[in-house]
């Protein structure tokens, strides 16, 4: 009877034994995509100062502590080999300055570090950098060689033009990122602008020929749409009543709202801009652009669906918010936004019933997961559970039920 009692005791121990040695054992074998979730996971529970649920987080992922331990320590050395490439990237683009174009030579740097040229601008940072951006605003500050230079670099790398573009684009150009979002919107979408038109009188007052100042302003495809331009703006008199904006039927306005959805990407309007003008011809540029803008800057509003996904993708990838925002097919601004508006309804006090503290507490007794405890209680999200669950489990205030 005491062998059987010594026996029974050491079950449990034994078998927790086996489990950890299989889960250690499974280590080698785990996809970088399964050990980046769980650093993932980890990570938030060190950004909130919470003690890792080790017992939990080996049920959940089927990994041993010492083995998510390692992945830890593995990603915090992948994490500081970034930190040092990225001041190595940013001396060498110091070294490389050309003070004659105004901008760093990156052909150089890519080939001294060996890796790819998006890379390597997303490592430099402008705050250990002795070199300063250049404030262009107006078209004419840019020379012919910068405006062939930017829109090469985001044709070569970028196949749509998105928000997280420019960052890059500023740091190539060495030209502040809004400044370089202008340019590149007037060589797609060519315009006069007042500054231009003031530019060009003074050019053509000097007796300056046409062609060359296309060359000097290589914005329009042909020299006869630049100068068919400047003359139409020069023929603007802003004493006249300015034309009535038109007025969209119901009918057109339900044909571009289908338009907009089928060709429409997220910070890049050129594609539904084109077949808008070929629906509606009759229609000017302008207004066509400015509805299709009144459309796509209704921001819909933030779901549970919405959230659960982003959350997911998180756990996944980490705050990549480029690669979270084409997984979901929007925005990485709106990625993030999901994920900040997350982040707060965690932050924000939550009221408990007693029901709901006692079923979880039953939870907390039987070894149910918050997972689980959250779809039995129905009114608190996973996360509102664990949070809970840890300071239930702190206070001793689990068995209260």
């Amino acid at each position: 009877g005491a062998a059987v009692r010594i026996a029974q005791s050491t079950r449990p121990a034994l078998l927790s034994f086996i489990t950890q040695r299989h889960y250690a054992s499974a280590i080698d074998s785990i996809a970088p995509e399964r050990q980046q979730e769980v650093v993932s996971a980890l990570r938030m529970y060190q950004k909130d100062n919470i003690p890792v649920p080790w017992i939990d987080m080996t049920k959940r992922f089927k990994i041993s502590q010492e083995s998510m331990e390692q992945a830890l320590a593995e990603d915090d050395a992948r994490l500081q080999k970034k930190i040092e490439q990225s001041i190595r990237v940013t001396q060498l683009a110091d070294q490389s300055y050309n003070e004659e174009h105004g901008r760093c030579d990156w052909d150089s740097v890519v080939r001294d570090m060996d890796i790819p040229l998006v890379e390597c601008l997303r490592l430099f940072d402008p705050l250990l950098s002795t070199v300063s951006a250049r404030s262009l605003p107006n078209i004419t500050d840019w020379s012919a060689d910068d405006l062939s230079t930017l829109k090469s670099f985001v044709s070569e790398h970028f196949s749509a033009v998105t928000a997280d573009v420019w960052p890059l684009a500023g740091v190539y150009m060495n030209v502040e990122q809004k400044d370089c979002s202008m340019a590149h919107s007037m060589c797609s979408f060519p315009q006069m602008s007042a500054v231009l038109h003031e530019a060009i009188t003074q050019h053509r007052n000097a007796n300056m020929e046409w062609k060359d100042i296309f060359e000097k302003y290589p914005i329009f495809s042909r020299i006869g749409g630049l100068r068919n331009a400047y003359y139409q703006f020069k023929e603007f008199d802003d004493s006249k009543p300015k034309a009535i904006l038109i007025e969209w039927t119901d009918e057109e306005i339900r044909r571009i709202q289908e338009l907009v959805q089928t060709y429409y990407k997220p910070g890049n309007k050129r594609e539904v801009l084109i077949q808008a003008q070929k629906a509606f011809p009759d229609i000017s540029q302008e207004s066509i652009l400015g509805k299709i803008k009144q459309i796509t800057s209704k921001v819909p509003d933030i779901t549970s669906d919405d959230i659960d996904r982003v959350k997911k993708l998180v756990y996944a990838y980490g705050k990549d918010w480029a690669r979270i925002g084409q997984e979901i097919n929007d925005t990485p601004r709106r990625a993030e936004r999901i994920w900040t508006q997350h982040r707060e309804q965690q932050k924000a006090p939550q009221t408990w019933s007693e029901d709901e503290l006692n079923t979880l507490r039953r939870c907390i007794h039987d070894g149910v997961e918050m997972t689980e405890a959250s779809r039995l209680i129905g009114t608190k999200t996973r996360d509102a559970c664990n949070a809970t669950m840890l300071l239930l489990k702190g206070t001793g205030k689990q068995h209260n039920y």
